[in-house]
């Protein structure tokens, strides 16, 4: 796969609350500035530096320069490319939230199936990090 002119985002597409969450998303993409990924895509897969368990435990954003952000800073480029929402990328991105965001994206995605609106727990399994779920 070559390195795309978007911001390719990794996720589970047959994870109910990955569907979930990029149906929220999508919508204020105005600009198309991201692409959304199946990882069970083989080639998607294979293009990804990362192994599977990896990539079940976070989200992954490749940039289009082809670097690989996962994670709180894989949210923070996602902020960066919504028009509406760059501002709080950027704000989130600053040191007093940068060294929160990674504590603060594990408790959401150990908590993400208790959201309002959020849809049933998917079978996903347990992550290869401690203390994170897929």
């Amino acid at each position: 796969m070559a390195v795309p002119a978007k911001y390719d985002v990794l996720t589970d597409g047959a994870c109910a609350f990955c569907q979930w969450t990029r149906a929220r998303v999508e919508p204020l993409d105005t600009a198309g500035r991201l692409r959304w990924l199946d990882y069970n895509d083989p080639e998607v897969a294979a293009a990804a530096p990362f192994p599977r368990e990896e990539l079940t435990c976070e989200m992954h954003v490749r940039a289009p320069d082809g670097t690989w952000s996962s994670g709180f800073a894989a949210w923070l480029v996602v902020l960066r490319a919504l028009p509406l929402l760059a501002w709080l990328g950027w704000l989130l991105g600053t040191p007093i939230f940068r060294n929160a965001g990674p504590r603060l994206y594990r408790w959401v995605a150990r908590n993400r199936y208790r959201w309002p609106g959020a849809p049933p727990p998917c079978d996903a399994g347990v992550c290869a990090r401690p203390g994170a779920k897929a």
